[in-house]
């Protein structure tokens, strides 16, 4: 083999040893527990947060955590119902319309929940912590997915 296929290979395999490490270290590997532990603590040191916002915090993490293990614990019966549905030769429109159904009123509850446990936890925060967490959230956006080109694209109109 020539030297640089060798140097080549290694830099691939060093790259690959690198990006799983990374993803390891940010947490998208991990649990949701994990994830959201990590959550917590960035929010906990960007914004500086008193004793009483950090016990609000730790309400909205429980919350959190609860809301995972519920959608997470009926994440293999409507998967077995869905793959039930396709092994049939013709597909049950009105059981498959009955799953999705079930499944978004699943969402609406845990949503309702959710904002609730949230407005808790912001309402306690000061104009300039909600202002940092605006950014944060919006920063998030702007990454999340899509790397470099995420607003570049143009915008499709319909006629």
């Amino acid at each position: 083999m020539s030297k640089t296929a060798i140097i080549i290979i290694s830099l691939i395999v060093l790259l690959l040893i690198s990006g799983v490490a990374i993803a390891r270290y940010k947490g998208f590997c991990s649990s949701s527990e994990a994830r959201v532990g990590w959550m917590a603590d960035r929010l906990d040191r960007h914004l500086e947060l008193s004793e009483n916002q950090r016990t609000h915090l730790d309400k909205f993490r429980t919350e959190v955590l609860s809301m995972a293990e519920t959608l997470r614990s009926d994440r293999e019966l409507y998967a077995t119902e869905a793959a039930d549905l396709l092994s049939q030769s013709s597909l049950d429109r009105e059981r498959a319309h009955t799953l999705l159904m079930q499944k978004q009123a699943q969402l609406a509850s845990i949503s309702s929940d959710f904002i609730d446990a949230f407005a808790d936890f912001s309402d306690n925060l000061e104009q300039h912590q909600r202002d940092k967490l605006q950014s944060m959230i919006l920063r998030h956006k702007a990454h999340r997915h899509c790397g470099f080109g995420c607003n570049t694209a143009p915008k499709s109109t319909q006629k």
